[in-house]
């Protein structure tokens, strides 16, 4: 089995193309004709055929993410129509757009992420490394809130792992390639109690020097991570408690900030303490995730009680230079500073940060062998957020310990979410072939934020000193219905209408309001050629209220998200899979968004074409 993956990007599209073995086909009962496997997923938290869903999903079963080499998030991503990831100055944070929806500084993310039935308190989450052990992934596009709650505005990542298995197996996995790049990862699950306790162990190093190198020859982004996950799965007659724990360490370069661009600062790469760019401290950044979660099903005569209990604690650790040179004493933005007599080897800046959360799901599902099918449910959030802001000088000759730190700024400030919600959703079948879904979601948010800024250096950098407290309460209704007509065995089509909702939050001292989106969907899934080819497609429009939009400015923490009043975005999404011959299969999908802000230009970090192709041969 031969895998090959190119990828590329052209101007503004976010283009990607791969020759890889993503996929596999499965014999007709009848005989030897190949149709496509069945997906099935868990997107409306009940298990269904991915065709028989009326929304817009993109899902990978874990023969897809094997052969496609899906490692980490990019990865699925990049083979997901509408749907992109940009890395920032910070090796641990990136920005999701999904359907012209992004990711804002300090606030929520437009997508929520979920994991076996967790749904992250931030979607740090998302950067805890490799995907390892993967049974299967669900992207689902367009507004999620009225079963995943604000955070889903513009849609939902939901992950699965590999569960336990009743017969003793494991695997063992190893790559090298250039950098020194060094990937192992292993898996071993089996029976504690045959039938009754389960378990499932899985581990992932990987230690690379990096593809980047200063002009003075030293690697700039190296890395290396460890994860362990380990799982247990108790079954009793009508009781299942899945059990789960993870911890990841990740040591990765980071880039830089710098302020270039504001009037009271000078030139930084080009001070008379130190003509032209000079390395000072080579950005690093430690990121470190602990996860803990606790499922329990009950199964009932009417149907099944779900409890979904998590616990993470994330911590992410910058240290970089503040202006990436090597002056004899320290030159703050290009101001040199410090006490008489003190001798610095460079300007620094250390960002921490710490997400901690509390997560509590209950819900009752109704069977689904019948024509009234529903569900209602509860969420709870308690997330607490410490974010850490410190700009310096470290002594001249010595190591980077915390009392050769010499600080002149610290920007702490702690955020408190307390938020809760309450869902119902109904199915019903109207006639065979007609399916009415209704849904209504309450979701609240108290947020309490105290900020404190200890600055010495105020004709530097302008800000405010001192204590701030600010609270804020945030609800929004979020409803969602659809109907969706079943033409034939093979093809389906329907219509949705649905809201979603972004929490706000404090910045800069300012309250940056709640988001809403309206959206307006029409789509199609459809089996064709016999069951050899997948084809489905959907077209919406959105309106867009109180976008979140971050820009630069010059005072400390040296951004700020504010509100657009109005946008709109319509696109589409088209996505097949075809099987051409026994063992060759082409798949693709192709993603359309147009986003403007009325009144004004074009909304920022909005791909305009989202393109993905894979032809696979696959050979026993």
């Amino acid at each position: 089995m031969r895998k090959m993956m190119i990828q590329g990007l052209i101007a503004s599209t976010a283009l990607s193309m791969s020759l890889t073995v993503p996929t596999r086909a499965a014999d007709a009962a009848a005989g030897d004709t190949l149709t496509l496997e069945e997906i099935v997923v868990t997107s409306r938290k009940r298990e269904e055929n991915l065709q028989a869903v009326p929304d817009s999903v993109t899902a990978f079963d874990a023969v897809t993410i094997e052969n496609a080499g899906i490692d980490d998030v990019q990865d699925f991503i990049d083979l997901t129509p509408n749907i992109s990831i940009r890395e920032t100055f910070r090796a641990g944070v990136t920005f999701i757009t999904m359907r012209g929806i992004t990711t804002g500084q300090q606030g929520w993310a437009p997508v929520t992420y979920v994991v076996d039935g967790v749904q992250a308190g931030s979607l740090d989450a998302i950067n805890q490394g490799a995907l390892m052990d993967i049974e299967r992934i669900e992207v689902l596009k367009g507004p999620q809130g009225a079963l995943y709650g604000a955070g889903a505005i513009a849609g939902a990542i939901n992950v699965v792992t590999k569960k336990p298995t009743n017969e003793l197996e494991g695997k063992i996995k190893a790559s090298y390639a250039r950098a020194n790049d060094l990937k192992l990862s292993g898996a071993i699950s089996g029976p504690l109690v045959e039938d009754k306790i389960l378990f499932r162990i899985g581990a992932y190093y990987r230690n690379t020097d990096g593809l980047i190198k200063s002009t003075d020859g030293v690697g700039l982004d190296f890395e290396e991570q460890a994860t362990v996950r380990g799982r247990l799965l108790f079954n009793f007659e009508d009781v299942t408690i899945d059990l789960q724990a993870s911890y990841s360490d990740i040591t990765a370069g980071a880039a830089d900030q710098e302020l270039v661009s504001s009037a009271n600062l000078l030139e930084v790469f080009d001070t008379p303490a130190a003509p032209g760019p000079a390395r000072g401290i080579v950005g690093k950044e430690n990121r470190t995730f602990t996860e803990i979660s606790a499922k329990i099903d009950w199964e009932t005569d009417a149907g099944t009680f779900t409890s979904v209990t998590g616990y993470s604690d994330i911590n992410q650790d910058l240290f970089g230079s503040v202006s990436w040179q090597k002056p004899p004493a320290i030159s703050l933005f290009g101001f040199s500073v410090g006490a008489p007599g003190d001798a610095f080897t460079d300007a620094f800046q250390d960002l921490m940060d710490n997400f901690e959360s509390f997560t509590q799901d209950a819900r009752f599902t109704s069977n689904t062998d019948q024509r009234f099918r529903w569900m209602v449910g509860m969420s709870y959030l308690d997330r607490k957020i410490v974010n850490l802001l410190s700009v310096g000088g470290l002594l001249q000759g010595t190591e980077r310990v915390e009392a050769n730190l010499v600080r002149f700024l610290n920007r702490p400030d702690v955020r408190n979410d307390k938020a809760w919600g309450a869902f119902a959703q109904v199915n019903y079948d109207i006639t065979d072939k007609l399916e009415l879904t209704a849904a209504l979601r309450y979701d609240k948010d108290n947020l309490d934020t105290t900020q404190y800024t200890d600055l010495t250096l105020s004709t530097v950098v302008p800000t405010p000193d001192g204590l701030q407290t600010q609270k804020a309460t945030h609800d929004r209704w979020q409803p969602k219905v659809q109907l969706a007509y079943q033409w034939n065995d093979d093809v389906m089509t329907y219509l949705t209408y649905s809201e979603g909702f972004r929490f706000g939050f404090y910045n800069t001292g300012n309250l940056t309001a709640p988001e809403n989106t309206k959206n307006f969907e029409f789509g199609f899934k459809s089996m064709l050629a016999d069951g050899r080819v997948r084809l489905n497609g959907a077209i919406f429009h959105i309106d867009y209220s109180n976008q979140q939009f971050t820009s630069i400015i010059a005072t400390a923490p040296f951004r700020q998200t504010t509100n657009v009043p109005e946008s709109n975005i319509n696109g589409g999404e088209l996505e097949i899979v075809a099987l051409l011959a026994e063992g060759l299969e082409l798949s693709g999908g192709l993603g359309v968004t147009d986003s403007k802000i009325v009144g004004g230009a074009r909304s920022p970090s909005t791909p305009d074409y989202s393109l993905n192709l894979a032809l696979s041969y696959t050979t026993q």
